[in-house]
């Protein structure tokens, strides 16, 4: 069996489809996945052979963030539009790589709306994993506006649908009225360095990590955060690109800063504090650890949900200065409650199936 991987525009997709693209190779099929030229390096990374499909860099995507609407609803409709346009593009370029390699099942995820597409033209099966708990028909508006003249030439009403989709998310933090999915236990994945031993031990002090680096806490901001933090008596690590983390380290070298696996650090952790990031928010629940959301953009209904079901706090839209996040870690450290909601989220993933239980369904698409 040949599957073809297309998770996404960003590494925090390519992350969290690895378990399964993994485990599928494991077991003995072909594996390649796609993706634009930015991700290519964290597609070979988690150790997978990786398909062009555009040649959208770095520079192009920070450009786009930076151009998008601040609202939450106009930032979804933008990025649909963006995601369809990059999936229109992509479709050239994929069928020439089917000329050689075909697949047999496409795997992709529900804003990736190139995997669909592609399946379609082949004939070949499509599967949608969620890559995290977010509800993606959000980003549907804006790339309707863009896929409908593809979807008319192709005799579609609409997205064609999955014969496959899996979820990762904990059961209970499932909303009410979401498609009908197989669960899969969520593993988290990325880039690895050598550790070393404070990153996977717990050292006498509570741990806090920040993550976000240079797209949300930068400057004198994250400078006035990690101060305020480490005045809680804590152990701070900020997870940074080293640009950041280099003038974080010369202004408090009592804080640990730089790029960390967070696979690895995240079980040695008391707190994360983050923007809402969906592969930031599935770490700390596989790891049982309470979060702090203090930036929240379109991940915010499924940020409230874990602030509601107790594994954590999310800040609103004027509580978001660094004394704000000091004091809901201060909350956090103090209340043994959140750690335990979080551990119950833990042990949900923990019991679901793992990815390679997965794979004999993937089997049995291309075999029926």
């Amino acid at each position: 069996m040949r599957a073809l991987f297309l998770p996404g525009n960003s590494p925090a997709t390519i992350y969290t489809h690895a378990a399964l693209a993994t485990a599928v190779r494991n077991a003995g099929h072909e594996v390649f996945m796609g993706g634009i030229e930015w991700v290519l390096p964290d597609i070979t990374a988690v150790g997978l052979p990786a398909v062009r499909i555009s040649p959208l860099a770095l520079e192009d995507v920070m450009a786009f963030m930076a151009g998008m609407p601040t609202d939450p609803e106009g930032a979804a409709r933008a990025a649909g539009r963006v995601y369809a346009e990059i999936a229109v593009d992509g479709l050239k370029p994929l069928l020439e790589t089917a000329e050689h390699w075909r697949p047999d099942v496409v795997v992709g995820n529900p804003m990736f709306y190139g995997a669909p597409l592609l399946a379609h033209h082949l004939g070949v099966p499509t599967v949608l994993q969620e890559w995290d708990r977010g509800d993606a028909s959000i980003y549907h508006p804006g790339a309707l506006e863009v896929l409908r003249p593809v979807l008319d030439d192709l005799g579609l009403d609409g997205l064609p649908e999955p014969d496959l989709r899996i979820d990762v998310g904990p059961p209970s933090l499932r909303p009410d009225g979401a498609p009908g999915a197989r669960p899969m236990r969520f593993v988290p994945a990325n880039p690895q360095r050598a550790v070393e031993p404070w990153m996977y031990g717990r050292g006498d002090r509570p741990r806090v990590a920040i993550t976000g680096g240079s797209r949300v806490f930068q400057g004198d901001t994250l400078h006035a955060l990690a101060e305020g933090v480490a005045a809680l008596g804590v152990e701070v690590v900020v997870a940074a690109p080293e640009p950041v983390a280099e003038g974080l380290r010369a202004r408090i070298p009592e804080v640990r800063a730089g790029w960390i696996p967070l696979d690895v650090l995240a079980p040695t952790c008391d707190v994360i504090v983050h923007h809402g990031g969906g592969a930031t928010d599935m770490t700390a629940i596989a790891s049982g650890v309470p979060q702090l959301i203090a930036i929240q953009d379109v991940s915010a209904v499924e940020m409230r949900r874990l602030a509601e079901a107790g594994a954590g706090i999310m800040l609103e839209e004027d509580r978001q200065r660094p004394e704000d996040i000091v004091d809901g870690c201060r909350a956090l450290l103090s209340s043994p409650g959140y750690r335990e909601r979080a551990q119950e989220l833990a042990a949900e993933n923990a019991a679901q199936p793992h990815p390679g239980e997965l794979v004999g369904a993937i089997e049995e698409l291309v075999g029926g």
